[in-house]
């Protein structure tokens, strides 16, 4: 799995990680910038009584909020790099590799809460719906999937200038780069989730602002 906050080992990273990845070219700001989960408190607050599921959970930033709820998280990132600096800034989450090109390591109808910030653009539209059908078969009913998705106004990292592979989906510094319109999200949920949030915003996240959407869906 790739978040936007790592590369996996295709894109060069084969050494252990240590704290240069938190900073590499300039991107990640702080641990402590950009804490969006923060306005959904109420729904992170419905899963107490289970586990919360955290996708492309990169260098550990929502990984460290999360456990600071006091939250029963398991980490899941495809970089075992990634892993190794969550691990230090969140230690009492549960760090898996998980990639999720392929079937989620889960039971069906396990977590109340998936979150899965920036991690869920980097592959062709079949491949995105297969992964958006296992966050669903994973989620209990009425469960909520708590994202993230870059935006086609997202200009500082990539929606224009590069080759299009297919509609939405570009190559961009040599990897696959996804960015979507409103429609395109609305498209993504379909008839299965119920949209509570679809919003765009402009973020302080990285070295150059970021334009993303904020997306919250309920299983139905």
């Amino acid at each position: 799995m790739i978040s936007e906050d790592q590369d996996n080992t295709a894109s060069g990273i084969t050494t252990s990680a240590d704290s240069r990845y938190d900073s590499r070219r300039g991107r990640v700001l702080s641990l402590d910038s950009d804490q969006w989960l923060e306005r959904w408190r109420s729904i992170l607050d419905t899963a107490r009584e289970g586990n919360v599921l955290e996708l492309g959970c990169g260098s550990g930033r929502d990984s460290r909020y999360l456990s600071g709820l006091g939250l029963s998280l398991i980490a899941g990132d495809y970089s075992k790099p990634a892993l190794e600096v969550c691990r230090r800034h969140a230690p009492f989450a549960d760090q898996r590799l998980i990639d999720i090109r392929e079937p989620l390591p889960f039971e069906d109808n396990l977590f109340p809460v998936i979150v899965a910030s920036l991690c869920l653009h980097f592959f062709p539209w079949t491949e995105t719906i297969a992964i958006m059908n296992e966050i669903r078969r994973c989620l209990k009913a009425g469960g909520f999937l708590l994202a993230r998705l870059n935006s086609t106004a997202d200009m500082h990292h990539g929606a224009v200038g590069h080759q299009e592979v297919e509609p939405g989906l570009y190559r961009v510094d040599g990897k696959l780069k996804r960015f979507f319109d409103r429609e395109a999200v609305e498209r993504l949920a379909g008839k299965e989730w119920k949209i509570h949030c679809l919003e765009e915003a402009t973020v302080c996240r990285y070295e150059s602002p970021k334009t993303l959407w904020e997306v919250v869906l309920e299983k139905r």
